[in-house]
C-alpha cells in the first residue's frame, strides 16, 4: 500500500511549514534516507528524508506553499497505485511511530542537514531557470552549501555578459520570507520603544584578559565579551523578571530561569539559537554553550528544540563601525538587547583629564504593553553597573 509523507512538527511552536524545494518529482524512485523536500518552519530550513522506498506517486503542494503539521504532502508507493486527489490530515499518532531521539518529529520522516546537494532556495530556483546542474557548481557556503552568488558565477549568461546589466529577482521565499513576515508582524503589532545606554568596558577588558587562560584551559575555548555580557544580563534579569517574559494572548508570562536567545547572522538571514537556563551556567559553561550554538547555526545543524522557548534575546553586531541600532523584538518575547560594535571614545577621569577608553552601546527595545520605561531604565542602570564593575559577576 502507498505510504503517507507528512509535514513534520519540527518545533513546539510550529503550526505549519512552507515547502521551499522539492528534490523528487512525481514518478521518481525514492530510497530510504533520500531527501524528498525542504521545509521552512518559523525558524529554520530543514531537509526531510524518505522513511519508505518506492515511487513518489503524488505531490500535493507546490514550492512556497504552506501545509499544516501532520498533513499529507505526498505519497510513496508502487507504480500504478491509486492515491487521493486532494491532501488530507493524517491520523498517525506519535505512538504509532518508531522510537526516535528527536521527539518533536511526529511524522515518518527524518531530518537531514548534510546529505545530497546543499543549496539555498534562491540558488535552486535560479539554477532551474538557467538550466544549470547544481552538482557542477562549487558552493562557497559552510559545508559546500551553494548560494545564489555561486549559481550566478556559474551561469553562462553571466560569463558572456560584460556590459549588460542583468537583473536577478530574489523571491520572497524560504528563510527570507519567514524573517520578513516575522519582523513585519513584530513591528506592526508591538509598540516598540528603544532605550540606549553607554558602557565603559575598561574593567570588562581587564577581566577578560585574566580569564582567557583559565577558561581556555578548562574548555579549549576563548571566552568572549558575548559570554561576559550574557552573564551580566542574566543577573540583571533576576531583578527585573518582567523583561524575562513573553507577551501571550492570556497575559504576560514571566519565567524563573533565562532561556537566552542569541541572534546569529547567516548569509541567507539569521537564526536565534536558545541557550536554556543560561542563568545557571558559569562563565566557562556559557563559553562552551555559546560557541557550540553559533557553530551549529552556521552549519545548519540546529534542531527545533534548540530554537524554541526563548525568554530574552541578545543581538550583537560584533566588530564594526556601528555605534547603536534599534533591534526588532523577537515576539512573543517582551524585550531584545542590541549590542553595538566596541568603539573608542574620550572619557573624563576623576582628575578632570581625558583619556580614550573602549566603550559599548546597549540598545534595549521593549514591548510597551508589557512594561513601562522607568523599570527598563532601572534595568539598564543595573546592567551598566555590572559591566563597569564586572567582578560582581563572579560572586
Amino acid at each position: 500500500m502507498a505510504h503517507e509523507v507528512l509535514m513534520p512538527k519540527l518545533s513546539s511552536t510550529m503550526a505549519e511549514g512552507s515547502i521551499t524545494q522539492w528534490f523528487k518529482a512525481e514518478g521518481d524512485p525514492v530510497e530510504v534516507g533520500e531527501a524528498i523536500f525542504e521545509v521552512m518552519t518559523d525558524k529554520i530550513a530543514i531537509e526531510v528524508e524518505a522513511y519508505e522506498e518506492g515511487i513518489l506517486l503524488k505531490r500535493y503542494y507546490e514550492i512556497d506553499q504552506s501545509a499544516p503539521i501532520n498533513s499529507v504532502v505526498a505519497y510513496i508507493g508502487e507504480f500504478g497505485e491509486e492515491v487521493p486527489e486532494v491532501p488530507e490530515i493524517s491520523h498517525t499518532t506519535e505512538s504509532d511511530l518508531p522510537e526516535r531521539e528527536d521527539k518533536v518529529v511526529t511524522s515518518p520522516v527524518v531530518i537531514s542537514v548534510g546529505k545530497g546537494i546543499r543549496a539555498t532556495p534562491a540558488a535552486r530556483k535560479l539554477a532551474r531557470e538557467k538550466g544549470l546542474d547544481l552538482s557542477q557548481i562549487i558552493g562557497s557556503g559552510t559545508n559546500g552549501r551553494i548560494h545564489l552568488s555561486d549559481v550566478q558565477a556559474g551561469s553562462p549568461a553571466n560569463k558572456e555578459a560584460v556590459t549588460f546589466n542583468e537583473e536577478v529577482v530574489i523571491p520572497w521565499g524560504g528563510m527570507r520570507r519567514v524573517i520578513a513576515d516575522r519582523m513585519t508582524a513584530s513591528k506592526n503589532n508591538l509598540p516598540h520603544v528603544t532605550m540606549d545606554a553607554h558602557v565603559d568596558l575598561t574593567e570588562v577588558v581587564r577581566l577578560r584578559q585574566q580569564l582567557l587562560p583559565i577558561i581556555e584551559e578548562q574548555t579549549s575555548q576563548r571566552v568572549s565579551y558575548t559570554e561576559i555580557l550574557i552573564k551580566a544580563v542574566t543577573i540583571a534579569l533576576k531583578q527585573f523578571p518582567r523583561l524575562n517574559a513573553r507577551a501571550m494572548a492570556d497575559g504576560i508570562h514571566e519565567f524563573s530561569h533565562v532561556n537566552m536567545g542569541l541572534a546569529v547572522s547567516l548569509e541567507d538571514g539569521l537564526v536565534v539559537p536558545v541557550i536554556k537556563n543560561a542563568d545557571l551556567l558559569r562563565l566557562s559553561e556559557l563559553t562552551t554553550a555559546v560557541k557550540q550554538a553559533a557553530a551549529k547555526a552556521r552549519n545548519g545543524q540546529l534542531t527545533g528544540d534548540q530554537l524554541a522557548d526563548g525568554t530574552f534575546t541578545i543581538s550583537s553586531l560584533g566588530p564594526g563601525v556601528v555605534r547603536q541600532f534599534n533591534p526588532v523584538i523577537n515576539a512573543p518575547e517582551v524585550a531584545i538587547l542590541g549590542v553595538s560594535s566596541i568603539y573608542e571614545a574620550p572619557y573624563q577621569t576623576a582628575s578632570g583629564g581625558l583619556e580614550m577608553r573602549s566603550c559599548l552601546t546597549l540598545s534595549l527595545s521593549f514591548d510597551h504593553r508589557a512594561i513601562d520605561g522607568a523599570p527598563v531604565a532601572a534595568f539598564l542602570s543595573v546592567l551598566v553597573e555590572l559591566l563597569e564593575c564586572p567582578y560582581k559577576l563572579l560572586v
